[in-house]
């Protein structure tokens, strides 16, 4: 049971599964999605958040993201303490844990994860076509989404426990048979995120003390 009064900052994907599992007492920040992409405003968008809750009567900040391509590099804790799970990215947080990475990482290491909110936020790859359509045209939009994902041989919709609908496993489909790719879909796991949220945080996340 939580002891703690956090503030936890998150990627808008996430949202439906953190409030899901939200105790009385979190405080919830979302940042945009497509700061996956541009790693490099990541840092800043996080910093000024912990920035803004300076006076903020709370015990701890809490962050739902992974190391996001280097994107917390340099993350700086003010007043309160900053705990940051030891997770590469947040398919981690979807599967409910790095052994369950690990473990489809080796199955099959070139796996494109899709998840409902990446879905919802248009971030899968035929989302990003569509970006590149309106920005290069589409013959060569097409050309940069596969040269992009050439390395790519599975497409892994992961179904957390909330369940997923028909909507979102046809278009994940979609995603499959446009990059002539291998489609599978994968059970994920609340797990994580009632960690972040609810603890214990001693053994899968960073402490960062006041001025770390």
């Amino acid at each position: 049971m939580q002891t703690k009064k956090s503030l936890v900052i998150a990627c808008n994907i996430m949202k439906e599964e953190l409030m899901h599992v939200q105790p009385d007492g979190t405080s919830f920040v979302f940042l945009e999605q497509s700061l996956h992409r541009t790693p490099q405003k990541m840092k800043g968008a996080i910093q000024e958040e912990i920035d803004k809750a300076e006076n903020w009567d709370g015990d701890q900040i809490v962050l739902a993201y992974g190391l996001c391509s280097n994107g917390i590099l340099g993350i700086r804790a003010n007043r309160h303490p900053v705990l940051i799970p030891r997770v590469h990215d947040c398919i981690t947080l979807f599967l409910g844990s790095n052994d369950r990475y690990m473990e489809e990482h080796h199955r099959e290491p070139g796996t494109y994860y899709l998840t409902k909110g990446w879905i919802e936020e248009k971030k899968s790859p035929l989302g990003i076509f569509e970006e590149y359509c309106g920005r290069y045209g589409k013959e060569t939009a097409e050309w940069v989404i596969r040269e992009e994902l050439k390395n790519y041989t599975r497409i892994a919709l992961v179904e957390s426990e909330l369940g997923m609908g028909e909507t979102h496993r046809e278009h994940a489909r979609e995603n499959a048979r446009f990059l002539n790719l291998k489609y599978e879909e994968i059970k994920g796991s609340l797990k994580f995120f009632r960690k972040i949220i609810r603890g214990p945080w001693e053994k899968d996340f960073v402490y960062l003390k006041p001025g770390e």
